[in-house]
């Protein structure tokens, strides 16, 4: 993994700075290596008339052709030969140097246009990064949580909206059921992917497209109809997340409870959910109602997961437990 983030993050910057299409570096290799030539040849022209060693006149070269001045022989000691190979090669450079200012200057003013050729550029390259397909706004959520955690990743979205908060080099702009977006993200190299759109049947044709791209990936969708579930599976789906199903529980459980942390497994007999609770008077673990089983116990600072049923849990520490949100009011009763 350690090498993937290094490749990731150093090894495709460095080849961006010297091979990607629109690499300031590229624009001007032509001119580079044809300034190169001028400094060899004035550098020549003064070994040979002025009888100066290769390091010196590399230096009077280069001091001729950026017209500083520092170094200047005597015109009336010159060969006309002389003179005129330096004329020709000034005459020359200035138009060098025209043309590369305008290379430069053009790339400069137009870099926010290529925005998407980097991440595009850059999206082939990478190794075993997040791809995020999508136009709602829960990819910008996974995004923020994935830098968070300083995971490499790429976006493809037609949504101008969430594409203008989300502007960088890891963002493409374009239709996600478009194959040649999704290759352009690294899809074949991909780690996971995750999918969602505004309309489950579209999350349904990009799933069924990841699947045939990249058959090993771990994909991750989400659908606004529950019901579904069962055919994105069917169709390569390896996790599915029923949206507003999933709101709703959380909200109802958070409703029942103050002290609900999050659901960890939703499903029809009910959902198992964490529990979080700060103990003002001491309990044993073993008074904790049926339904309900701890899981950590935070104290000093430090997380323990190592207890027995006869573990004393002491005022000021945090209690973590597992169970029906439901029985949270009885464990509240019982710490609090």
């Amino acid at each position: 993994m350690d090498r993937l983030r290094f490749w990731n993050k150093y090894v495709i910057r460095i080849l961006e700075f010297i091979a990607a299409p629109y690499s300031v570096l590229r624009r001007i290799y032509v001119q580079l290596i044809l300034l190169s030539i001028v400094v060899y040849i004035i550098a020549l022209v003064f070994v040979y008339y002025q009888g100066l060693d290769w390091i010196s006149a590399i230096y009077a070269a280069v001091n001729v052709i950026t017209t500083v001045g520092l170094y200047a022989p005597n015109i009336n000691q010159m060969p006309s030969q002389e003179k005129l190979f330096l004329t020709i090669m000034i005459l020359f450079t200035v138009g060098l140097f025209a043309s590369m200012a305008q290379s430069l200057i053009s790339t400069i003013l137009n870099r926010n246009t290529w925005i998407d050729a980097r991440a595009r550029w850059r999206g082939k390259l990478m190794k075993g990064h997040y791809v995020l397909i999508g136009n709602t706004e829960s990819i910008l959520s996974a995004v923020r949580r994935l830098e968070v955690l300083g995971n490499d990743y790429v976006v493809v979205t037609s949504s101008k909206k969430l594409y203008e908060e989300l502007k960088s080099d890891k963002v493409i702009f374009g239709d996600p059921q478009d194959e040649n977006n999704l290759i352009a993200a690294g899809i074949q190299n991909a780690n996971s992917a995750i999918i969602a759109m505004d309309d489950d049947s579209q999350t349904l044709l990009i799933t069924l497209k990841v699947q045939k791209l990249n058959p090993p990936l771990t994909i991750v969708t989400m659908v606004k109809d529950s019901s579904l579930i069962d055919v994105f599976k069917t169709a390569g789906a390896d996790i599915v997340i029923p949206y507003e199903d999933f709101m709703g529980r959380i909200m109802a459980s958070a409703a029942i409870s103050k002290n609900f942390a999050g659901i960890v497994y939703p499903s029809a007999e009910g959902d198992y959910s964490i529990g979080i609770f700060k103990v003002q008077k001491s309990i044993k673990l073993n008074q904790l109602p049926q339904g309900v089983i701890p899981i950590a116990i935070l104290h000093n600072g430090k997380l323990d997961p190592y207890f027995t049923q006869e573990t004393e849990v002491k005022p000021g520490e945090i209690l973590f437990v597992l169970g029906d949100p439901s029985k949270f009011k009885d464990v509240s009763k019982i710490v609090e």
